[in-house]
């Protein structure tokens, strides 16, 4: 029984996004060819992969089994390419590496300069990445390591993929300078039940965990704005308009704003996530290692078991 590593793909990307016409869209493809090519998967293991449940396609227990596998059997060619290529480039090549908005600058930038003094032949990309994206695109080959948030939720406890900690991130307040609040050493969030907050975008992290946070504490956060860019949220604080919660590794020291520690709200723990069949590549190993002594200079948890 002849199987086809590419359809294979097809089959897994299926599995994760649930639509023919979502495998095409990720995969640049007409959502004609890839029904086609699945069609010709069943035909090559002679078993029936798919149901139909109205206009939805779904996977049979076969199917299923089919995926597991595939993955496993992906992941082991994956790792014997990767063997083959640094037999001869050692530390050295290309590799991608994202990080959410607020960690690029204080752990990702420092970290990736003394990987290029150390190992001039790795070069390296880098893009910005929201943590709840850095799974798939992790699964999408979109990048090879990912710093992110692991939100505890099982995003993260996802199969072929595995996960270092670098750090943990405090959230914080941040007020405008002579805000009534600022003479305290911590700051409850009920105690800005009456102010105006900028928050984060819908759906992000932190767009979702403050307000969450603040209902717990009863009330419900009066909006000023939303942002997606930190700096200007800080700003919108720093000119008297809003209150607001950020990780501490996403405000720096600027005139304007006070930061105080709160209650209530977990410190955030900061992983690196990688396939596990790109665990042992020595450019990976090396660029782990720079991350998990730069997130110690930090202060936080630095190095811990992967997982």
């Amino acid at each position: 029984m002849p199987l086809n590593p590419w359809r294979l793909r097809l089959l897994d990307v299926f599995d994760r996004v649930g639509t023919v016409r979502g495998v095409a869209a990720e995969l640049l493809l007409s959502p004609s060819s890839v029904s086609q090519q699945l069609a010709l998967l069943e035909t090559e293991t002679r078993s029936q992969l798919f149901e139909r449940s109205g206009r939805t396609l779904r996977l049979t227990p076969t199917g299923r089994i089919l995926v597991e596998r595939a993955r496993d059997l992906r992941d082991h060619m994956d790792s014997i390419e990767v063997e083959l290529l640094d037999v001869t480039r050692g530390t050295a090549g290309h590799l991608r590496v994202a990080g959410f908005a607020s960690s690029i600058e204080p752990l990702l930038i420092p970290a990736l300069q003394e990987v290029q003094e150390k190992y001039p032949g790795l070069q390296i990309e880098i893009q910005e990445i929201e943590p709840r994206a850095s799974t798939a695109a992790l699964e999408q080959g979109l990048c090879d390591i990912a710093i992110t948030v692991d939100e505890e939720d099982g995003a993260l406890l996802v199969p072929g993929v595995t996960t270092v900690p670098l750090t943990t991130d405090p959230l914080q307040v941040v007020v405008p300078a002579g805000h009534r609040v600022a003479a305290l050493d911590v700051v409850p969030l009920a105690e800005l039940a009456q102010d105006r907050w900028a928050l984060d975008l819908p759906g992000t992290y932190l767009g979702e965990l403050v307000p969450r946070q603040c209902r717990r504490e009863g009330f419900e956060p009066i909006v000023a704005g939303r942002f997606s860019s930190y700096g200007v949220l800080l700003a919108h604080v720093s000119a008297g308009l809003s209150v607001a919660v950020l990780p501490e590794l996403a405000i720096p020291a600027r005139p304007g704003l006070v930061r105080r520690p709160t209650t209530g709200l977990a410190d955030r723990r900061i992983v690196a996530a990688v396939r596990r069949a790109n665990r042992g590549r020595p450019a990976v190993a090396a660029v782990i290692e720079i991350l998990q002594r730069r997130a110690q200079d930090l202060g936080g948890v630095g190095a811990g078991p992967a997982r």
